[in-house]
C-alpha cells in the first residue's frame, strides 16, 4: 500500500507543479518576430511583445499558440523550443472584385447580437502606451485594472457616450521625458477616447473597393478593403477576417495615410497634424459565454510637428496596446480614475512585486534599455516616473 500511495502523491505533485517557458515566436518564412501571438490553455493566457518574446506559466501542460492568419499550433511545455516558427495560413485568392460582399456583410450584421456582448460587462485589462520622438523612445506607460463597458460594439440603437467606460486602476508604471527639445508636451489619449478608437469600423460602403480571400479550408474569409481613388488626400486599406461558421469578425486591420492635411495650432508657436494611423484588433470567442471579446488591440498614430515658420519638422509616433482577460467576470469595480484624463498625467503608486511577477506583456529590450538610461541618477533628462528601485 505504501508504494502505491507514494506513487499517487508523486503523480499529483507533478500534475500541479507550475511550469514556465520563455521563448520567441517568428514567421517561419521570413524569420521576423511576430507580435500579438496568443499563448494560452484552458486556464492561462499571454501574448508576444514587439520582439516576438513571451513568458508563459501554467499548472496545465497543454499550450496553444495562435495568431489569426497563421496555422494554430498545439503543443506542450516539454516540446517548446527557444524559438517557435509559425506558418502562414494558405490563402485562396479570388481574382475578381467581390460581387456578394453585401450578402456576406449582412450575415455578419445579422449575427452581431449572438456573437458579441451588446450589453454592459466587465473585464480586466493591461494597457501599454509607448511614445517615440524622431524614432527614439521618450515615454513608456503600463496600466492594469478592471474595466466595465456599456457595450462591445455600437449599433444604430446605441450611441457612444462619455460615460460608456468605468475604470478601476489597480497597477501602473510610467517613465518618460516631460517635454521634448522644443519644450512641447505630447498629450496622451484618455481611457475614453482610446477605448473608442479600439473598436472596429465599417469600411465596406460605397467609398471602398472590396475583394475576398479564403483560408483554413474555407472556414475563414478575409474581406480586403481599399478606399477608392476619388477619396482625395486620404488612403485607407485593410481587412476583416470573418469566421464563416458563425459569421463573427475575428480580426480588423486598417492602415490610414493622410496627405497634405492642414496643420492645427498646438500652442507656443507650435503646430501639428496627423500623418497616419493604424488599427489592429483581434477578437476571440469565450467557451463560457460563446461571445467574442477583444483579446488584443493596437493603435498607432504618427504626428508631424513644426513651428509657425516651418523651421523644423519632427515626428511623434505613439503606440497603444490593449489586452483583456476575465471577460464578463464577476467582480466589483470601484471607479478611481477619470476616463477623460490624459493617461500620462494619471498618478498611481508603483508596486514592484506586481510588475516583477506579471508576464502578460513583457517589456522589449529597447524599453528596458530606455528605462535604465533615464533612471540613471546622473541622467540629464527631466523625467516623470512612478518607478521606484
Amino acid at each position: 500500500m505504501k508504494p502505491s500511495f507514494f506513487l499517487f502523491f508523486l503523480l499529483s505533485f507533478i500534475a500541479y507543479t507550475q511550469q514556465t517557458i520563455d521563448a520567441v515566436i517568428v514567421d517561419s518564412a521570413n524569420k521576423t518576430p511576430l507580435e500579438f501571438v496568443g499563448i494560452y490553455n484552458s486556464i492561462n493566457h499571454t501574448i508576444t511583445n514587439e520582439d516576438g518574446r513571451f513568458q508563459f506559466s501554467s499548472n496545465t501542460d497543454s499550450i496553444i499558440v495562435y495568431r489569426v492568419g497563421y496555422d494554430k499550433l498545439t503543443t506542450t511545455f516539454q516540446k517548446v523550443k527557444d524559438t517557435i516558427y509559425l506558418n502562414k495560413s494558405v490563402l485562396k485568392l479570388n481574382e475578381v472584385t467581390v460581387t456578394n460582399e453585401k450578402t456576406l456583410w449582412q450575415k455578419v450584421g445579422d449575427s452581431i447580437r449572438s456573437n458579441y456582448p451588446i450589453y454592459p460587462y466587465k473585464e480586466k485589462f493591461l494597457l501599454r502606451g509607448v511614445l517615440r520622438y524622431n524614432g527614439e523612445i521618450t515615454r513608456i506607460q503600463d496600466l492594469q485594472g478592471k474595466l466595465e463597458r456599456r457595450t462591445l460594439l455600437y449599433t444604430k440603437e446605441i450611441d457612444p457616450d462619455k460615460k460608456d467606460f468605468k475604470v478601476e486602476l489597480t497597477n501602473m508604471r510610467k517613465v518618460g521625458l516631460v517635454k521634448d527639445e522644443n519644450d512641447v508636451y505630447f498629450i496622451f489619449e484618455s481611457f475614453n477616447s482610446l477605448f473608442m478608437n479600439l473598436i472596429p469600423l465599417n469600411a465596406t460602403g460605397d467609398d471602398f473597393d472590396l475583394t475576398e480571400s479564403s483560408f483554413d479550408n474555407g472556414k475563414k474569409i478575409s474581406i480586403n478593403f481599399q478606399s477608392k481613388p476619388e477619396i482625395k488626400d486620404e488612403d485607407h486599406s485593410g481587412h476583416y477576417i470573418i469566421n464563416t461558421e458563425d459569421y463573427a469578425m475575428e480580426r480588423f486591420k486598417m492602415t490610414a495615410k493622410l496627405y497634405d492635411k492642414p496643420f492645427k495650432k498646438g500652442g507656443k508657436h507650435i503646430k501639428f497634424r496627423t500623418v497616419s494611423y493604424d488599427k489592429e484588433i483581434s477578437l476571440s470567442k469565450s467557451s463560457n459565454t460563446n461571445k467574442y471579446y477583444i483579446a488584443s488591440a493596437r493603435y498607432d498614430v504618427k504626428v508631424e510637428l513644426t513651428d509657425e515658420e516651418n523651421s523644423f519638422s519632427s515626428f511623434y509616433d505613439v503606440s497603444f496596446i490593449l489586452t483583456t482577460s476575465d471577460n464578463e467576470g464577476d467582480f466589483e469595480i470601484k471607479k478611481n480614475v477619470s476616463t477623460s484624463k490624459d493617461l500620462f498625467k494619471i498618478n498611481y503608486p508603483y508596486d514592484q512585486r506586481y510588475w516583477y511577477a506579471q508576464n502578460q506583456l513583457l517589456l522589449t529590450d529597447e524599453m528596458l534599455d530606455f528605462i535604465k538610461k533615464v533612471q540613471d541618477p546622473n541622467s540629464e533628462f527631466k523625467i516623470k516616473s512612478n518607478i521606484k528601485n
